[in-house]
Formats: structure tokens, C-alpha cells, sequence
């Protein structure tokens, strides 16, 4: 067999050719994700390709794809800002200016990290080749497509029933008054309601692709890493030459290394789909629970709503704790190297101790660790306020 010297001058024996086509296929799997990232204007794809210059088309449309983005994000703002002023329900329409606002700040941050994502999927594709990682990453692909499709489904048919809903009529009447008798009279009655129909389809169908991209990359770059550690802890066990010993500590290494940049990176912006899902969860599970007076159609937007955003907390916070939980049982079989291998038992200890003391942890901004019982936790403040809010209500009527 032929050696092959790859970078950090750690060696591997050549792949087989099915194991090398693997390598490839784990960045095929992350091109519907690498796709929603480009309509939403973060350009990863340009990271991973060697090629620097780009055509003038192809500027024209980043710069297009852009402008755009900007639109779809700043439009239902400026909108939600004028419902808080003019609707009556300010106790619903103040939240979500303030969950609008804050999906704002963490798409500055993704687009701010887009080349730290291009590198970390070049380094877990690197590590997969050379590992032989035999994950059957067509599988992989699908479920990234269905997953995706049921999300994006969830969303139209949020907004298909909002607009055959009773809630929407009540402020569309509302909203046409408001236009005639506060000196709208140039604009036609129908400007308002119509400005609002369209921010809530703009925010419902745009700002989705957002939230679905950031959510899935994260997911399935916590699914990889979860694979990866497996991996590794399955070939510590079997372990019996030194060169294989020192390959699955370099590769232990690096993958620690990534799994602290997907943290840095993405902290803030899983914290922000965690607060904003639990936020919408609560507003879900109120109104089906204490609002009586709840029309049929507004029922089923709520359960639309309770359903897309459960999905989005489950998916985050499980597969996050699952990579973690793989990474801390790697880094104990680390550990345990040395005593695999007797004759360099010293020198494994030695570089086990100098390297090897980093923590396996995923944050929530960096202030709150992601574990299994997280879960569990956020179910359990959900609850808590919801019977202190209703409590507060029955006291005040």
C-alpha cells in the first residue's frame, strides 16, 4: 500500500476508492444547506472552492441576492414597528418586534462567520476521508431534503391558513378604520391591510430559509461530529499500532478544535433560535390553552406554529447534546490510550496531558451549557410561566 503524507505531518494509509468517494460526498450532502445560505446572502460555497475569481454575473447576482435580503429582513420590521403602534394587541405584537429584531442581529453573526464555516466543513471533510468514515452520506443528503421540505411545508401551510384565519379579517377591519379616520384619506382603505399581508407573507416564506439554514447547518454539523467522535472511540478500543494510536489523537484533536469554532460561531445564534422557539412555543401553547375565544382557523395556526418551532428546539438542543456526549466519550477513551499501547505508554501519557485538557461543550451564548436535560428544562420554564401568567390573569378579571 501506498503512504500518503497529509497536513500536520500525521500519516494514513490510502482510502479505498469507496471511502475516498465518501470524503466527496460528505460536501455534496450540505448542498441544500450551502444553497439556502446563498439565497439568504452568505456565499459559503465560495470558501470551499479554490477558484478566486468570479465573474461579473456573478457579483451582479451576489450583490442582487444581497439588496434583497436586506429587504426581506428590514421590511417586516419597519412593519412589525407600525402594528405595535396602530393594533390594539400590543401584548402580542410587541414580542415579536422584539424576535424580529434579535433574528436580525444573528444574521449579522452567520454572515460575519461564513468563512469559519466554509473551513470547519473543509476540516470534517478532511477527517472523514481520513478516518474511512464509511457514513452513508446519500442517506444523509435525503433526510436533509425532507427535512427541509416538511419544515418549508409547515411554514406555507402556516401562512395559507393565517389567511383564511378570523384573526386576519379582525385586523384587516381594524386596519381600514384606523386608514379613514386618522387623516389616511389620499391612501385607499385597503393600503394598511394589504402592507400587513404582505410582511406577514415577506417574514413567514423569507425569513424562514434563514432560520431553516441556520438550523439545519447546525444540526447536521452536530450530527457529523457525533459520527466522527463514534468513530474514533470505536477504532481507541480495537487500537494496536502505534501509528493508528497517534492518527486517531491527531484526529480527536482536530475535531475538538471544530466543535469549539462551531461554538464560538454559532452560541448566539442557536441561543437566539432557542429564546425565539420558546417564545413562540409559550404563545402557541397560551392561546390554545386560556384563549376561549379562539377561532377554529387561529387554532390551527397555533398548532402550525407550536409544531414548526417544537421541531426547531428538539433538533438544536438534541443533536447539540448528542455531539457533545459522543466528544466527552471519545475524550475518556483518549485518555485510556496509553494503556492500550505499553511500550509507549509515557510518551501517549505526555502528550495526553499537554493536549488533550480541553472541554467538550456546546453554549448557549457562551453563558448556558447544551445537555440532555436542557430539554427537559426549557419544557419545565414553559410550564411554570404559563400557569403564573394565567394565574395573573384570573386575579386581575
Amino acid at each position: 500500500m501506498r503512504v500518503l503524507t497529509v497536513t500536520n505531518n500525521w500519516k494514513i494509509v490510502n482510502a479505498p476508492e469507496d471511502y475516498r468517494r465518501s470524503g466527496k460526498e460528505f460536501l455534496k450532502s450540505f448542498s441544500l444547506i450551502l444553497l439556502l445560505f446563498y439565497i439568504n446572502g452568505v456565499d459559503i460555497s465560495s470558501c470551499l472552492c479554490r477558484e478566486s475569481n468570479k465573474s461579473k454575473k456573478h457579483i451582479l447576482l451576489n450583490i442582487f441576492i444581497q439588496i434583497g435580503n436586506i429587504f426581506v429582513l428590514v421590511f417586516p420590521v419597519v412593519c412589525q414597528l407600525l402594528w405595535v403602534l396602530i393594533l390594539p394587541m400590543k401584548k402580542i405584537e410587541g414580542p415579536l418586534l422584539l424576535v424580529f429584531v434579535i433574528q436580525i442581529s444573528y444574521y449579522y453573526f452567520i454572515r460575519r462567520s461564513r468563512n469559519e464555516i466554509g473551513h470547519i466543513l473543509k476540516i470534517l471533510n478532511r477527517i472523514s476521508h481520513q478516518l474511512q468514515c464509511n457514513t452513508d452520506y446519500r442517506k444523509r443528503k435525503t433526510a436533509i431534503y425532507v427535512f427541509f421540505i416538511v419544515m418549508y411545508s409547515l411554514s406555507i401551510a402556516y401562512l395559507s391558513t393565517y389567511f383564511c384565519s378570523e384573526r386576519r379579517i379582525v385586523d384587516q377591519e381594524y386596519l381600514k378604520n384606523y386608514t379613514l379616520s386618522h387623516g389616511f384619506s389620499k391612501l385607499s382603505s385597503n393600503y394598511l391591510p394589504l402592507l400587513r399581508d404582505f410582511a406577514v407573507s415577506f417574514y413567514t416564506l423569507g425569513n424562514s430559509i434563514l432560520i431553516l439554514g441556520t438550523m439545519t447547518c447546525y444540526t447536521f454539523l452536530c450530527v457529523q461530529m457525533r459520527c466522527l467522535f463514534l468513530h474514533i472511540a470505536n477504532q481507541i478500543q480495537s487500537v494496536k499500532e502505534e501509528e493508528s494510536a497517534y492518527q486517531l489523537l491527531h484526529a480527536y484533536d482536530e475535531l475538538a478544535n471544530a466543535l469549539s469554532n462551531i461554538d464560538d460561531i454559532f452560541s448566539y445564534t442557536v441561543f437566539v433560535l432557542v429564546v425565539s422557539s420558546m417564545a413562540s412555543l409559550f404563545r402557541s401553547i397560551y392561546s390554545l390553552i386560556f384563549l376561549l375565544e379562539t377561532h377554529f382557523e387561529f387554532s390551527i395556526l397555533c398548532l402550525f406554529s407550536g409544531i414548526y418551532f417544537s421541531i426547531v428546539l428538539i433538533s438544536v438542543i438534541f443533536s447539540a447534546s448528542e455531539a457533545v456526549e459522543a466528544g466527552k466519550l471519545a475524550r475518556e477513551l483518549i485518555v485510556s490510550l496509553p494503556g492500550f499501547l505499553p511500550l509507549r505508554y509515557m510518551e501517549l501519557k505526555k502528550m495526553v496531558r499537554r493536549n488533550f485538557k480541553r472541554k467538550i461543550v456546546l453554549t448557549l451564548w457562551k453563558t448556558y451549557t447544551i445537555d440532555r436535560s436542557l430539554l427537559f428544562s426549557a419544557l419545565g420554564t414553559l410550564v411554570t410561566y404559563g400557569i403564573l401568567i394565567a394565574t395573573l390573569g384570573n386575579v386581575q378579571s
